[in-house]
């Protein structure tokens, strides 16, 4: 099953639950998941600054970074990433919280707005720790 780690800035509850249901949606997409993954699907908000990684290692966030995104899962393969890249990006870029100078900025009629900065980072999740994805109509039995 997939296991999320989103690090960002403090985020009120409402918003977690948006993104949250919004990066489950597109991990069953990108992933080519069963409907019923979406609850062995887990998302951790990690209120920055915490740089380590969920086996240790260290996670690049560049410092103008609003968003880092861990991903660890079974069978990323570059087309898998991509995809996910690719959404998630445009949906968290969405979601990111206009800085107070970017209104001023915009009062002002300058285009101070840099657009919103995503970090990502897959991490292929062995199999010892957890069973690989189910993708088909076939059922594992615990």
């Amino acid at each position: 099953m997939p296991y999320l780690r989103l690090y960002a800035r403090d985020l009120p509850i409402e918003q977690k639950r948006v993104i949250a249901r919004k990066l489950i949606e597109i991990t069953l997409r990108a992933f080519h998941l069963r409907s019923d993954q979406r609850y062995r699907t887990t998302i951790q908000f990690i209120t920055l600054p915490h740089t380590c990684g969920v086996d240790g290692s260290h996670l690049a966030i560049p410092r103008d970074a609003d968003f880092a995104l861990e991903v660890l899962g079974h069978d990323l393969t570059e087309e898998k990433k991509t995809a996910f890249a690719k959404e998630a990006t445009a949906m968290l870029a969405h979601l990111t919280p206009v800085k107070p100078w970017s209104r001023v900025a915009r009062l002002l009629g300058l285009k101070a707005d840099s657009p919103p900065q995503v970090a990502l980072q897959f991490n292929e999740l062995s199999s010892a720790v957890s069973d690989p994805f189910l993708t088909g109509p076939q059922r594992q039995a615990a």
